[in-house]
């Protein structure tokens, strides 16, 4: 649940980036339609939770936006090191283990009193 939420984040700022930095309106659109793609791909894997493929599936999302990141003209230097920086955090996100139906976060943690 704490990766839906992370990817949401990361599609929420996305989206609204392609608002508050300057893009071009190709990288603009891109920037939205990765971001719609983010929040889908975000509810599918966590739908499929034994299904690695759903996961990478958020990987090819990223090395998309990256790739895009060199190859769209850009307005600012800001604007690439921005979506590139996005695309680096939604690939380490993506490639993280899955967590098992069941298991709870810091069960055998010692809690405080």
């Amino acid at each position: 649940m704490v990766k839906l939420v992370v990817n949401l984040l990361i599609a929420a700022w996305l989206f609204a980036s392609a608002y508050l930095l300057p893009h071009s309106t190709a990288t603009a659109w891109n920037s939205m339609l990765v971001a719609v793609a983010i929040v889908g791909l975000a509810f599918i894997a966590l739908a499929a939770v034994g299904q690695p493929g759903a996961r990478y599936s958020l990987s090819v999302v990223a090395i998309w936006l990256f790739a895009s990141t060199m190859f769209m003209p850009h307005v600012s230097l800001g604007t690439v090191l921005h979506d590139a920086f996005v695309a680096t955090v939604l690939a380490l996100v993506s490639l993280l283990p899955p967590k098992k139906w069941g298991e709870t976060v810091g069960a055998d943690e010692p809690r405080l009193a």
